[in-house]
């Protein structure tokens, strides 16, 4: 553990570890079997309002970990072109996390990977244009270095079932949305090196380097990428299976991160 403080709830506790953030389907998941601790509270950042945040304590031997739904509560409120990144890092900085985790959906670019893969990309392609991609803090350094935080990743990947072992490297691609890539922009992307395509990581992994905290994301694939399908019937998975199929993933790689 890293000390005490007082909380955003008020009360003394040990400083908070670990961020999660949810992508796919996390707007419509009972955190009831991951046992909340504590009423749900939001903070207020320079940058703007956080997500509702909730503190779960799964295994009562372990720190409590924060969850965030990165789309909204309860039903899909905002698409990944129009999160608030900076203020969702800002509050793991606030709760003096360590380390962030998240989940997201993909589509599939590479040949092998199929509907319901599971992926822990090691770098990112950034095709967005519009976003802001730092917080501009005169004390902060800009972001360097792997995307993803090789021990943070290492985590995630332990706990991955079956991993995709041919590929031992997966490349994000993040493009600006909402609206679906092209066939002509995902034959770039692939040319580029991409295995997967998406629209949330960028900024949000460069903002974590940015302010010094660990960051890895566990990628779900969704759908096949625009014209991908390469024979296979369509296929789409948006359902709550991503958000319970994530959730507990991320939590047994938090347990094992360095705190």
């Amino acid at each position: 553990m890293t000390g005490r403080r007082q909380n955003p709830l008020g009360n003394e506790e040990p400083l908070l570890s670990v961020l999660i953030i949810g992508g796919t389907a996390a707007y419509g998941l009972d955190l009831t079997p991951w046992r909340p601790a504590g009423p749900v509270f939001s903070l207020q950042t320079p940058y703007g309002e956080s997500p509702p945040i909730t503190l779960l304590q799964p295994d009562p031997g372990q720190p409590s970990v924060a969850f965030c739904s990165r789309h909204g509560k309860d039903v899909l409120q905002r698409s990944a072109a129009f999160l608030n990144h900076r203020a969702i890092v800002w509050t793991a900085k606030m709760l003096g996390a360590r380390t962030m985790f998240s989940w997201n959906g993909v589509g599939a670019i590479h040949p092998s990977l199929e509907v319901g893969d599971l992926v822990a990309p090691a770098d990112i392609l950034d095709f967005t244009r519009s976003r802001i991609t730092t917080f501009g803090h005169p004390d902060l350094k800009p972001a360097s270095g792997p995307a993803f935080h090789p021990a943070a990743r290492a985590a995630i990947q332990s706990q991955i079932p079956n991993p995709q072992s041919q590929i031992p490297n997966p490349v994000y691609v993040c493009t600006e949305g909402p609206r679906l890539e092209t066939e002509a922009e995902i034959d770039l992307y692939r040319r580029a090196g991409a295995d997967v395509v998406g629209m949330t990581l960028s900024p949000e992994a460069f903002l974590a380097q940015e302010v010094g905290i660990r960051y890895a994301s566990l990628c779900y694939v969704t759908n096949y990428a625009t014209g991908r399908e390469m024979g296979r019937p369509p296929k789409r998975q948006f359902g709550p299976e991503v958000a319970r199929t994530c959730l507990p993933i991320l939590l047994r790689a938090a347990s094992l991160i360095d705190h």
